[in-house]
């Protein structure tokens, strides 16, 4: 099998690669405290952007819209003809 024969990253990776790994692994979790940071700063100078009961409306309105859309989509692909087979060689574009 050829996974089996497939090195590791560790049996592959230096120290440096590693040792970007771990670094790049840091500035990921620095810039997520940092955008939090600054979203509470935000909201504590703003206020937050919706109350609990906009977010609510807002999540409903968007389930209602996702839910229209899908339908909508399933509805795209239906075909009167799907109930009989045969039309699509009788009546469709393989006649």
């Amino acid at each position: 099998m050829m996974n089996d024969m497939m090195p590791t990253i560790e049996e592959t990776a230096t120290a440096a690669d590693l040792a970007q790994i771990e670094h790049e692994e840091w500035l990921r979790v620095l810039n997520t405290w940092a955008a939090r940071e600054r979203w509470e700063a935000a909201e504590a100078l703003h206020g937050p952007l919706l109350t609990k009961t906009e977010w609510e409306q807002h999540t409903a309105d968007f389930n209602q819209f996702m839910d229209e859309r899908d339908a909508a989509f399933e509805n795209a692909f239906k075909c009167d003809e799907d109930d009989d087979p045969d039309a699509w060689f009788s009546d469709g574009p393989c006649k």
